[in-house]
């Protein structure tokens, strides 16, 4: 029998330190777009790889303007950068079996690959790696060939500091009787590193609904939001850090906060679906997801990504479907723009709607390189129409655009676009202004943009006070995100920069007031609840 089970008080609850984290790593490699769907992976690869190959001469083009040897609105330039491409592909025929390109007759240029709803790039992987922010160790483990991801993910789920060690032994003891030997060999490894710690109280979740009151939003720092229902939590994009991951200070982590009753996502990149975050939640949790029926081609493939993380419940919302909670309901949004390459993805925002009590969680959503929005197809209106006033709205200040040949998806994207510009969250004040003027809010929080020092702060998307000259760099040709104060003001609406655990609560006249909860949720504060002073702190130093 593992000497893990006996060396730990069977009532004691366990949970994993929150300087340590697993990684879980690809048994081959994963491809350029991990979980795209409507796509099979091999015509991934050919359109990934023709994108490669002529990213070169691109980078020469875009040099050509900079250098004023080209003029920024040459005519002819798409019609030489469709006629190169496929001339390349062309003179490849494994990238030919994939994409069908040419010109035609009459001069208008076909582009076209096959896509299959059907398809996913999935990833199984193949074993983990431990790390030790603390040590600076990383440990690799493998699985045997066995397909344990999803149970690795049940696991770490369940080491969150509200289950006792016989009640996690119950959950491997239900295994095949290989699984059970490998989990029990990673607890085991977990445990001799130094990356297991137990208690014999469970505070943490007691703790937050103490300070947070119903009602209440937290923000947890970018883009994750914690809403309080009654006796539930909610949870929205969760990014959250293991200790020293990316910074000198102690940051929140999965274990250091409640469970939640749900967790809602809203789109597909990695700031707002971090997979990280993700495994080490419980499992059980019902996790809630942009729905492939608002698909147009292709999709996020939530499902295959959740799955082998070990979640159980992955509820797709397609637009205007709600998830319901007593007292009311978290309805799906339609998601707009921060789409360069205009893959029109399906893609949420939120609307909780709780009891006469509204929150718009608008994340990084804005007008389309088309110019379609929450706005212009009376979305928000309905909205206000159906559910009453909006007095609380988060959304993104980001006032992105991009060269399309560096967005990310810009292979998917028609190779003629690709020296075309395109929004990347494009959000103007008079946007967000318009956008709380039909809402009727009270309180604009721009948010999704860091908000704590314990995010990295090398992102085009993230600002950091450590780093000004930088923010200068990227902000200089923006409009003054402080300008949208004075907008909201003639509408009788208060604008509020996010900063990591700032809780907002409402009052009884529909306004909504923010209130620094200060130490009392700090990481520190939530681990020495149950913890006491963490084993690397000396005695009686404070981090």
């Amino acid at each position: 029998m593992s000497q893990i089970w006996g060396s730990i008080p069977k009532h004691h609850y366990v949970s994993l330190a929150p300087w340590c984290w697993v990684q879980l790593e690809s048994a081959e490699p994963p491809g350029p777009f991990p979980f795209m769907g409507g796509i099979a992976s091999e015509v991934v690869n050919s359109l990934q790889e023709a994108h490669s190959l002529l990213s070169s001469a691109i980078d020469t083009a875009i040099s050509d303007v900079f250098s004023k040897r080209a003029p920024l609105d040459d005519v002819d330039r798409q019609r030489r950068l469709e006629d190169a491409y496929a001339e390349l592909v062309n003179a490849r025929p494994y990238l030919k079996q994939h994409i069908r390109c040419g010109r035609r007759p009459d001069g208008t240029f076909q582009w076209d690959f096959p896509t299959d709803p059907s398809k996913s790039a999935t990833v199984t992987n193949g074993g983990l790696r431990i790390f030790h922010a603390v040590n600076h160790q990383a440990l690799p483990f493998g699985f045997n060939q066995l397909p344990l991801g999803p149970t690795v993910g049940e696991l770490l789920g369940q080491l969150d500091g509200t289950h006792t060690v016989d009640e996690i032994r119950s959950v491997v003891s239900a295994l095949p009787r290989d699984s059970q030997g490998l989990l029990t060999r990673l607890l085991e490894l977990l445990q001799l590193q130094g990356c297991v710690i137990t208690s014999a109280t469970a505070s943490i979740s007691r703790h937050w609904f103490d300070v947070v009151q119903d009602q209440d939003t937290v923000h947890l720092g970018h883009a994750a939001l914690l809403y309080r229902q009654r006796e539930t939590m909610f949870l929205f994009d969760p990014w959250l850090l293991p200790w020293f991951a990316e910074s000198s200070i102690p940051s929140l982590w999965g274990g250091l906060l409640p469970k939640p009753a749900a967790v809602f996502l809203t789109h597909d990149h990695d700031d707002h679906v971090d997979p990280r975050t993700l495994l080490h939640l419980p499992k059980d949790t019902p996790i809630i997801v942009p729905s492939r029926r608002n698909r147009t081609q292709l999709f996020f493939d939530y499902h295959g990504l959740l799955t082998e993380l070990g979640f159980e419940h992955v509820i797709e919302l397609a637009h205007g479907e709600s998830w319901a909670f007593e007292g009311g309901a978290v309805v799906s949004v339609p998601f707009y723009g921060e789409d360069p390459c205009d893959l029109n993805m399906p893609r949420n925002c939120y609307l909780i709607s709780d009891r006469g009590y509204n929150v718009l969680v608008h994340a990084d959503s804005g007008p389309t390189n088309d110019g379609r929005s929450a706005l212009k197809d009376n979305v928000i209106q309905q909205m206000v129409g159906r559910y009453g006033p909006i007095p609380l709205v988060f959304a993104s200040q980001q006032q992105l655009f991009e060269i399309r040949s560096h967005a990310a998806h810009s292979p998917l994207a028609h190779p003629g676009t690709w020296l075309d510009v395109g929004e990347n969250g494009y959000l103007t004040n008079a946007y967000l202004a318009d956008v709380c003027a039909v809402a009727h809010a009270r309180l604009f929080v721009s948010y999704a943009t860091g908000g704590a020092d314990w995010y990295p702060d090398h992102l085009s998307f993230m600002f950091s006070r450590r780093n000004p000259a930088r923010t200068a760099l990227l902000t200089a040709h923006w409009e003054p995100p402080e300008k949208l104060k004075d907008l909201l003001a003639s509408q009788k609406c208060r604008y509020h920069y996010a900063h990591a655990l700032d809780l907002y609560r409402a009052t009884g006249t529909r306004e909504v007031e923010v209130i620094a909860v200060g130490e009392a949720l700090t990481p520190l504060t939530l681990y020495r609840l149950d913890h006491g002073d963490p084993p690397f702190m000396k005695s009686g130093k404070r981090r």
